[in-house]
């Protein structure tokens, strides 16, 4: 689907008072955070379908989810047209089309030329016609214009806590102020489960499109800036880093982490990007650092504890990018 073209269509229908509100923001840092509205019709259409996956939910026995506020509003909107023309023809395409949800964000995102997975290929056609009926059955008009503030102000909340981690991210490499990565647009999506981070690569530019859930998507947003920012040091300290090559030799021989990761520059790029994000986004203590290291051991990454070493050993004072060929030698992971 292309956005500029359904971007123009939705705008022909809501007041002019939505139409002048921004749908970007950037941060202090140059993280854009977009407003993206075939994103909400696309999720908007699969909870109206059924998807209720959600990271949040209530204690026991039921465990019930707990859906963000506005993704209940437009769950309680879309009940009037369950039995709808409109729906019947979004269930088909969702039964008709098996593919991951990646895949039909992939499709509804996709704005000129770009390079597609198969499924997201064949469905892209697809949806134009059957949100538009959707949209016209389901007055979502008067949906968007409701909710278009409280959106709005979800992102800003945002931008505001990704500001405050970017400046403490930026303390501890020191030298230049960490930036968002040029090619980065992150997607704030309260109709998805909390904890949900989706990512979706249109050639050079990566689509963040992230759950209502703060403490993942700031975690999901400092660590794409981190990764880039951390890449070509770790790549000039490497050199240097004698005890950290003698264990990738052994770790390199694990199918999986082969596979996940490139070589030993890139693993311990990871395992210094977590660990600075551990720093930023947690209070550190013995026990918040050991359930971070057992988390990450769980998802491949046996450098943690020594990344976290890096940062103590590494002077303060000085930027981190010139500390770390002085350390990198004295941390045996």
């Amino acid at each position: 689907m292309s956005s500029t073209l359904f971007a123009l269509s939705v705008l022909t229908l809501l007041p002019q008072a939505t139409q002048d509100a921004p749908t970007k923001l950037i941060t202090d840092h140059g993280v854009e955070l977009r407003a993206d509205e075939d994103v909400f019709v696309l999720f908007a259409a699969l909870n109206a379908a059924g998807y209720a996956e959600e990271t949040e939910r209530k204690g026991p026995p039921l465990r019930a989810p707990v859906f963000h506020a506005i993704r209940v509003d437009v769950r309680d909107a879309l009940r009037k047209v369950r039995d709808k023309e409109s729906m019947e023809e979004v269930r088909k395409l969702f039964e008709n089309n098996p593919g991951e949800i990646e895949d039909y964000l992939s499709a509804a995102l996709a704005d000129g030329k770009v390079e597609l997975s198969p499924a997201a290929k064949k469905i892209r056609p697809k949806l134009d016609g059957v949100f538009s009926k959707l949209r016209d059955e389901a007055e979502l008009v008067t949906l968007f214009d409701t909710l278009a503030e409280a959106q709005r102000n979800h992102a800003k909340e945002l931008k505001t806590k990704l500001e405050a981690d970017f400046a403490a991210a930026s303390k501890i490499l020191g030298g230049d102020k960490l930036r968002g990565p040029a090619s980065l647009v992150v997607v704030p999506n309260p109709l998805d489960g909390h904890g949900m981070v989706r990512v979706v690569d249109h050639g050079k530019t990566r689509y963040l499109v992230v759950g209502p859930g703060f403490p993942t998507a700031e975690r999901a947003v400092l660590e794409a800036a981190l990764r880039d920012a951390l890449a070509e040091p770790v790549k000039a300290a490497w050199g240097q880093a004698r005890g950290f090559a003698r264990s990738w030799d052994g770790l390199k021989t694990s199918k999986r982490i082969r596979t996940q990761f490139e070589d030993g520059p890139n693993y311990l790029t990871e395992a210094l990007t977590a660990a600075v994000a551990h720093s930023v986004l947690s209070k550190r203590s013995r026990d918040a650092d050991d359930d971070f290291i057992d988390e990450q051991a769980k998802n491949g990454q046996r450098w943690a504890r020594a990344a976290l070493k890096l940062l103590e050993t590494a002077d303060k004072g000085a930027p981190l990018a010139t500390e770390l060929p002085k350390v990198v030698g004295k941390v045996t992971p």
